[in-house]
Parts: C-alpha cells; sequence; structure tokens
C-alpha cells in the first residue's frame, strides 16, 4: 500500500517567515545598500534560527551564500558592482556585455608561464559513496537540451547548462563531457534551446547567460551557436555593465524568433538575435519575468512578484492573468499537457490549472496544497504534467496521480535505503521534463543531471540514472593537501559536501565525507589519515583513520556561536595538532579539536586566517589583527588604503615583518600590497599591482624559503604571478576564466593547487623551468651530499664541497613551515631533527650566485 506523504509529517508549527526586502534582485537597483541589506535581512530570519524545518534551514542557506557572493565585490560603502565587472577589465567582455574573440583574450594573457599547463586533478567523476546513502555528485546544473538519435541512443548529444560552469556538450548520450564556454566559465547559464531537434540538422541553439534561480551572477545577454554548440557568440542582446539584467529561461521558437524573460520585460527576436523588442513592459524594474513555459501559439510567464502573463500568439501580444502579490520571492512554476491546458504552482505549492481554449479562461485550484512542498522562496520551482502524472519539484519531488488530492514523495534527498520514500534524488531541483515514451524524465538539479523512469502511473521508487558523471562544475570553497604524496587531498564543495582523496578499498580513490556545504579542510601533514571538514556556520568533523568507509567522521564541538556560513580553519605551520578556528572570533585547539581557546584578537567575525610559527594574522569584521606570539597579544595591520578592506594576508616566515595582503572591491591599481613593518603604519605600505587587472582578489600566496619573491594570486579569473620586480602574469594556460577559492602550494612536489567555485580542482608545475625563472648556477661540483637519506634516527649529514664558501640552509615542511635553519661549513655537519615529525621535507641551500634544493624523508 502506498504510503501517504501527509502521515509521515510531524505535526510542528511553521514559523512564519515574511520577506520584506527581496534582496537577490537588490543588487540591481542603484540605491541598495550591501551593509543594510545584510542586516536587515539577517534580522529578518533570525527566528528561523530555532526552527528545525528544513524550509527554514534552507532560507538561511540561500541567503548567506547570496551575502558570501557578494561580500568581496562590494566596495566600503556597500555599493554593488555588475557582477561581469572583473570580465571586462580583464578584457573578456566589451563594454556592451558582448564576448571578445577567444584567441585574442588568450594572447592577451601570454606570460613566462605560457608554456605550462593547468590539469584539472579530480574528482573527474562521482566519488565512492563510501557508505553514504545520498551521496554529494558533481555539482548543480540549470537546464538541459537533447538530441535523440534515430537508431542508437549512445550516439544521443546531450547539453546542460551550469550557474557557474558554462556549457558542456556530450556526443555520447552522457558517457563523456566536454565544457564550451570555459572563457567565461564563472559567468551563469541558465538555459539552453534550439530551433531543431534533428541531430542531423541541429538549427540555432541560444544560451540565456547569468544565475535565473540563485539571482546572484547577473547576465551578459543571450548567445547563440551555429555550430551544433561548438562555439557561441553574443547576440544583439547584450547587457553593459550598468543594466545588472538576471534573465530567464527561454523559448525558442525557430531559428530566428526567440522570446526571453528580463527584469522589467518581455524581449523578442525574429531576425536571430540580431535586433531585440519589447513585447510587454512590467510596471516594476524587479519583476524578474521568468519560468516561461511554451505550448503551440500559447505561452505563460510568472513574475519574481506573484503575477502571471499570458499570450495566445508566440508572444506578441500579453495578458496579465494574475495581479502581483504584496511580498516578494512569489514565483510560479509551469508547465503544461497534451491537451493544452496549463499547469503553474506557486511558491506555496497550491497548483492551478488554466485553459487557454474556453471561452473565458480563469486560474482554477487544483487538489490541495501539500506541505511537503519545499521552493526554499522561488530558489528551486519546477512542474511536469503527462498522462496523469503530476511531478512537482522543489528541494525533493512529490507526485500524484489523482490531481493533487494525496501526494507522495518520489526522489528524496534525505534517502537512507529501500525502506525510504521514493528513490534517492539528490536536493534542490531545478527543471524537470519528458523524456521519452511512458514516464520517463529528465532533472537537473544541485548534484547534476538525472534520467528518472517510473514503470507505471502508481509507481513509487523511479528508477534513477545519473548522467552528468563527467561535468566538472564542482564549487570548491577550500582545498587541503597531504605531505605524503600529492595524490591525497581533501576538498569542501558548496551543497555536496567534500571529497577526500585517499586510499579506499586497495586503492586510491575519491571518497564521499559528509559536511552539507564543505567550508573548510586541513589534514595533518605529520600524518595524512587525520583529516577535517567543515561545514556552514562553524561546524566541524575529523577523522583520525582517514574517511574511507567513515563518511560522517566524528563530529567535533566548536565554539560555532556567531561563526561565518563560510568560515576558516588553519593549520598551525610546524605543529600540527594546532589548529585555529574562525568563528566570532578566532579561536586555537591544541588537541584537534577537544577543546576551544578564545585568543580575543577584537578583529570580530573572523574571515581569514595566516600563521607561521608564533605568527598569526587574523582578518575579521571589525579589521584586520597581527600577533608575534601566538595571540597573546594583538595590534592592528593597518588598511593599505581607504575603500577598500584587506580580504587576505601572507606573511615571509623568515622576515616577520614583511606580510603581503589582498584588499576587496574593484579599485582600479591598488589590488596586492606589501608591507616590511608588518602593516603597522599606512606609509609603509607598498602597492605592488602593476600587471593584475581590476578584478576581485581572493589569496595571496608566498612561495616560502625561495631566495627571491615568488607571489601567486587566486582572483575571479583565474591565478597570477609575479617573481622579483616583475609585473604580475597570468599563471599557465587552461585554467578556465573562474573564481579561485583557494590556492596551496605542496613544497616536496613544487606545484600550486588550485580550488575554483565552479570549475573544480587544479594543479600546476612550480619548478624554475616551468615559471621561466632562471636558475641560480647549481652545477653538481658544488652541490651538498646528504646522508643517511631517509633520516631513520633524526641525525642526518649534510656534507659540503671542499671550497671555501659559506652555505646557509633551511629546512621546511610541506606547507613552508620552517623546522630548523642555519650556517653551514665545509666538510660534514651533523643535523639534529628531533623536534621533526615524520614526513617529506625540503632542504634548501644558498650561496652566492648559487641555490639548490633537495628532499629528505625522516622516519
Amino acid at each position: 500500500m502506498k504510503k501517504n506523504y501527509f502521515l509521515t509529517l510531524l505535526l510542528i508549527t511553521a514559523t512564519t517567515f515574511s520577506q520584506t526586502l527581496s534582496y537577490k534582485s537588490s543588487h540591481a537597483k542603484k540605491e541598495s545598500n550591501y551593509f543594510e541589506i545584510v542586516k536587515q535581512v539577517r534580522e529578518e530570519l533570525s527566528p528561523l534560527k530555532r526552527s528545525t524545518l528544513k524550509k527554514d534551514i534552507k532560507k538561511i542557506k540561500q541567503f548567506e551564500r547570496w551575502a558570501y557572493y557578494w561580500k568581496d565585490r562590494v566596495d566600503a560603502q556597500g555599493r554593488f558592482p555588475s557582477s561581469g565587472l572583473g570580465y571586462y577589465n580583464a578584457g573578456i567582455l566589451d563594454v556592451n556585455g558582448k564576448l571578445i574573440n577567444k584567441k585574442k583574450i588568450n594572447n592577451n594573457n601570454q606570460a613566462r608561464s605560457s608554456a605550462v599547463n593547468w590539469v584539472n586533478i579530480g574528482p573527474q567523476s562521482v566519488p565512492e559513496a563510501n557508505g553514504y546513502p545520498n551521496n554529494p555528485q558533481m555539482g548543480r546544473l540549470t537546464n538541459f537540451l537533447r538530441y535523440k538519435h534515430q537508431t542508437d541512443e549512445n550516439q544521443n548529444v546531450l547539453f546542460v547548462t551550469a550557474p557557474v560552469g558554462g556549457v558542456w556538450k556530450s556526443i555520447d548520450n552522457g558517457a563523456t563531457w566536454t565544457p564550451k564556454l570555459d572563457e567565461i566559465a564563472g559567468i551563469g547559464t541558465t538555459d539552453i534551446k534550439s530551433s531543431s531537434s534533428d541531430i542531423n540538422n541541429p538549427g540555432v541553439i541560444y544560451v540565456s547567460t547569468g544565475d535565473y534561480d540563485g539571482g546572484q551572477v547577473n547576465s551578459i545577454g543571450v548567445l547563440k551557436s551555429i555550430d551544433f554548440g561548438e562555439t557561441f557568440q553574443s547576440t544583439g542582446l547584450s547587457f553593459s555593465l550598468d543594466d545588472k539584467e538576471i534573465l530567464s529561461n527561454l523559448i525558442v521558437i525557430d531559428a530566428n524568433t526567440v522570446i526571453v524573460g528580463t527584469n522589467q520585460n518581455i524581449k523578442k527576436t525574429t531576425d536571430g538575435g540580431l535586433n531585440w523588442s519589447d513585447v510587454f513592459f512590467h510596471p516594476y524594474n524587479d519583476a524578474v519575468i521568468g519560468k516561461l513555459h511554451r505550448n503551440g501559439t500559447n505561452i505563460m510567464a510568472c513574475d519574481s512578484w506573484g503575477g502571471l502573463i499570458f499570450s495566445k500568439d508566440n508572444g506578441n501580444t500579453w495578458t496579465q492573468i494574475k495581479a502581483e502579490g504584496v511580498t516578494g520571492s512569489s514565483r510560479h512554476a509551469s508547465t503544461s499537457d497534451a491537451s493544452g491546458v496549463f499547469y503553474v504552482q506557486n511558491n506555496s505549492g497550491q497548483i492551478s490549472t488554466y485553459n487557454p481554449s474556453q471561452a473565458s479562461p480563469v486560474l482554477t485550484n487544483l487538489g490541495v496544497s501539500t506541505t511537503g512542498y519545499n521552493a526554499q522562496g522561488d530558489y528551486n520551482q519546477a512542474l511536469v504534467v503527462k498522462d496523469g502524472l503530476i511531478i512537482s519539484a522543489g528541494v525533493d519531488a512529490i507526485n500524484t496521480e489523482d490531481n493533487g488530492q494525496v501526494w507522495y514523495t518520489t526522489l528524496n534527498n534525505a534517502w537512507q535505503d529501500n525502506n525510504s520514500e521514493g528513490s534517492y534524488g539528490h536536493a534542490d531541483i531545478h527543471e524537470i521534463g519528458p523524456l521519452d515514451a511512458g514516464y520517463s524524465f529528465w532533472t537537473v538539479n544541485d548534484g547534476g543531471l538525472t534520467f528518472v523512469n517510473y514503470a507505471n502511473i502508481s509507481d513509487e521508487k523511479p528508477n534513477v540514472e545519473y548522467k552528468s558523471s563527467g561535468v566538472l562544475v564542482t564549487q570548491l570553497y577550500s582545498v587541503a593537501i597531504s605531505p605524503q604524496s600529492e595524490n591525497h587531498i581533501i576538498i569542501g564543495n558548496q551543497d555536496n559536501d567534500g571529497y577526500s582523496q585517499e586510499m579506499h578499498n586497495g586503492s586510491l580513490q575519491w571518497v564521499a565525507a559528509l559536511a552539507g556545504d564543505g567550508t573548510c579542510t586541513a589534514i595533518d601533514y605529520s600524518n595524512p589519515n587525520i583529516r577535517y571538514l567543515g561545514g556552514q556556520n562553524g561546524s566541524l568533523i575529523r577523522t583520525d583513520t582517514g574517511f574511507s568507509n567513515n563518511y560522517g567522521g566524528t563530529d567535533v564541538t566548536t565554539p560555532a556561536t556567531g561563526a561565518p556560513f563560510v568560515w576558516t580553519l588553519k593549520m598551525h605551520s610546524t605543529i600540527p595538532t594546532t589548529l585555529y578556528g574562525g568563528f566570532a572570533d578566532v579561536y586555537k585547539t591544541t588537541n584537534k579539536g577537544g577543546s576551544w581557546t578564545n585568543l580575543n584578537s577584537g578583529a570580530g567575525k573572523i574571515s581569514y586566517i595566516e600563521t607561521f610559527g608564533d605568527n598569526l594574522i587574523v582578518v575579521g569584521e571589525n579589521g584586520t589583527k597581527r600577533s608575534v606570539n601566538d595571540g597573546s597579544v594583538w595590534n592592528d595591520v593597518i588598511e593599505p588604503i581607504a575603500g577598500a578592506k584587506i580580504n587576505s594576508v601572507s606573511l615571509d616566515q623568515n622576515d616577520n615583518n614583511i606580510i603581503y595582503t589582498t584588499v576587496s572591491g574593484y579599485v582600479d591599481g591598488s589590488k596586492v600590497f606589501k608591507s616590511t613593518n608588518g602593516g603597522a603604519t599606512i606609509g609603509n605600505w607598498t602597492n605592488i599591482s602593476a600587471g593584475l587587472p581590476n578584478v576581485k582578489m581572493t589569496q595571496i600566496v608566498l612561495k616560502q624559503n625561495q631566495g627571491q619573491e615568488i607571489l601567486f594570486v587566486g582572483t575571479e579569473v583565474g591565478v597570477y604571478l609575479k617573481v622579483g620586480s616583475a609585473n604580475w602574469e597570468k599563471l599557465g594556460q587552461g585554467l578556465p576564466n573562474v573564481n579561485v577559492s583557494d590556492i596551496e602550494i605542496n613544497y616536496t612536489v613544487d606545484k600550486l593547487v588550485a580550488a575554483t567555485y565552479g570549475r573544480g580542482l587544479w594543479q600546476i608545475d612550480l619548478t624554475n623551468t616551468a615559471l621561466g625563472i632562471d636558475d641560480i648556477n647549481n652545477s653538481s661540483d658544488m652541490s651538498p651530499f646528504i646522508y643517511p637519506n631517509p633520516v631513520s634516527d633524526k641525525l642526518f649529514t649534510i656534507k659540503l664541497p671542499n671550497q671555501n664558501k659559506k652555505f646557509d640552509y633551511i629546512i621546511y615542511n610541506v606547507i613552508g613551515g620552517v623546522i630548523k635553519q642555519g650556517e653551514l661549513r665545509v666538510g660534514e655537519n651533523k643535523i639534529d631533527v628531533s623536534n621533526a615529525v615524520s614526513g617529506i621535507y625540503v632542504v634548501r641551500f644558498t650561496s652566492e650566485n648559487y641555490a639548490t634544493s633537495q628532499k629528505i624523508i625522516i622516519k
């Protein structure tokens, strides 16, 4: 017997939530202020923090993601820029928001390291579930397009769009995928549709840009492809930096006729996108018209204020069939059945029908509004109807076979086993549509693309096939690496938990780890089995034996109250049992999270931590603070310039007065600064931004112990390199133009690892040859000799050549932490490393006109 959905619900009184401020579209209004919006919405959401309802928790999550996205983009006064400003400043878009020729973009990025290629290091496919019943997948997608082969489904051509990560194409029904818009990978894509479904005559493909559901990434307009999606060009509907538009999904009537919704208008082209006209004008400039659906010449559109707009003549004229509501975030999902009857569902779950064939059609409620429906305001709303089966998609998918009288769970993101309702489906479904004969459908969600097949209309547990393994659009917040091997890594992902690369069932592979939103990571560099994975708002799990067959780890109690949604965890550079956490202030633990001590920096809610030895720098809401005695005494780090806030720091551990910072916002020519007195005075800062475009900076890293200044900076369009007094240059080739969230140097293999928000995890060679850096004379007859190696009794010998040369040495670990340094004399030098934990280390030797490095293993 079927289980009635309503009977499974707990009788909980939901907290009332009336959001008076539509924050998602606020960045499009000139008068909007980021800081005021954040303060107001957090106050409005505050009562929901006491709720245990998933829909309330997810409302908070959606807002905090929005706030995190804009945090480092707004200026000091809280004014919003265009989210495409960085792409314009980097020479990727022109002033009108049109794509600049890809070859020209690549030529602009040539540098000394241009011969070195970035390599994606995974995961390349969905990680091993590792016992996690509702395991994370590759990442969020927004829409889907298919060309069906006449005889062989394995030759079907598929396309998917991502809110970050561009457009992806498969020519083998999803077995393999290739990216098609990496030049603007950080600019979202909402929809993809074609004028033809004929695989032999594919017609024209159109793409609407931006992130309609998330609402944070602005659109640059509609793109088109005339070569089966291999390349895309801008159409006449392109938006300048000041437009701050959001585009909806598309209606493509033929190769030349396309309809799309904007913030205030419905636009139409009849000449292939060259010219666009307004066919409907909304009285509100933040109406965000979208979720269009077409059946024949009839088209339904909704707006974000709860209104419904209808056209009976392919979008030439429009009639408002439902007036706007009084609050924002009230979109509808829409679809139709084979007879042409339209179905719409509001964000409370109520479905209504509208039959345009009637003389005086009206909206008529269908069935009951199910409490199992959760659209997270309007983040995920989709609806499909086929032969009496209605599937309503929000966080989960629920269905009815009796016109909405009784609803059942059908795709369940909290699925545990076959005793659970429905089948496992990743949370947050953004679109759904029919696929083939019978009850087969496609869906796109925050985990990717799935094909769903119901054996019959009464099937409660459909077959679910994941189709987007290989679509590398995972949105990473953080990465941590292991000293023992370059192939042991842990990453934290938005909405897809964490992936840990380690030995699992006899082979090295990626496995799933539980986090929700994986916000921070750490690996003990003396024992890579000890790993940490943080979730939102200060939650943390740890494992001492790796996450293999232990996806949930062990919960670690943290001082999470007041922690940022995306918080930071930093390990001490030479004492791996010491960690620092960024909560309402900076806290320290020396027993792997068993207890925490507030270091009382006064910086407020912490967003960034940098540490080497006893030197500790934190960036918080109240400014940047520095301690040279591990948090006992704190001093202010003065902002380098007025109007821009420090958002990342790196320091030279051989001279802790030398620090480097990046600043937030878009102040042209003011991106990276250097101080030689620890940032104690504003006059000591030197602007070292020459060569950098005016893009958002995310993280600055100094390569330690190199004998010369080698700097890397992650930005919203990749990674840049600076060597000595030279200007900044784009690092390497092949890294998509996407936000780099976190960068780490693995000193034992001389490689840089970059975690990107929307295009997964990447790595590049950092050897001097790769970077085009001239080597200091390293003739073999001058090379010091180390023995024994491996070092087994914490004592080894460095033998210098018989020359009258002064040599210095530094021994440092995988993260650049110095464990010993000194001066060497000619002949044999005994080096005691009894304080070093087991692992791989690098010994750097320097003399006049000479430098070399060697690895040692300390057992």
